[in-house]
């Protein structure tokens, strides 16, 4: 207790999670950000094409949001969404839900509907299931290099948080 009493004592800590719901816009600093829903599929199709093929033992964990870019510079999408105590899952991509292309970046003043993707074991998470999603808090800043530019930078302690139930996709 007396180290616990150095470093602040038993206090709460403030983590910094702004809560939002399923459907809510949520504007991290660079995109607003509408989680619309969360579904497990055996395969990924789209474009007419498979994009991901069925994986025996895995199953594909797709949470479908729509991000506008209200800023003036494009903006990453990779680790936008941080799907949160999922374990074994792997990151499989972003791609437009419209047409089944795959997307890395969204251009300033466009709006997309998008699927965010992860493989992961077939037993850790099924249909009713809820799971976390986080999306961190964003500033745009001026690197430390002399040479480098402004960068999007995710926020080490502010995020919104908010659970979606899974279905399964037919």
């Amino acid at each position: 207790m007396a180290v616990a009493a150095l470093f602040g004592g038993l206090d709460t800590v403030n983590t910094g999670a702004t809560p939002f719901r399923q459907g809510e816009t949520f504007d991290d600093g660079q995109y607003s950000v509408v989680v619309d829903g969360a579904s497990l599929l055996r395969e990924v199709r789209g474009g007419g094409r498979t994009l991901g093929p069925v994986r025996p033992g895995k199953r594909y964990l797709g949470v479908v949001a729509t991000l506008g870019n209200d800023g003036t510079v494009p903006g990453r999408l990779r680790d936008e969404i941080d799907l949160r105590d999922v374990p074994g899952k792997e990151f499989f991509g972003v791609w437009r839900y419209r047409d089944g292309s795959q997307i890395q970046n969204l251009g300033p003043g466009l709006t997309e509907k998008l699927v965010f993707l992860w493989v992961v074991p077939e037993d850790a998470v099924t249909a009713g299931d809820t799971v976390t999603v986080r999306v961190w808090k964003k500033t745009y800043r001026q690197l430390m290099v002399a040479y480098g530019g402004k960068e999007w930078l995710d926020s080490v302690t502010d995020y919104g948080v908010t659970d979606v139930v899974v279905k399964e996709s037919t």
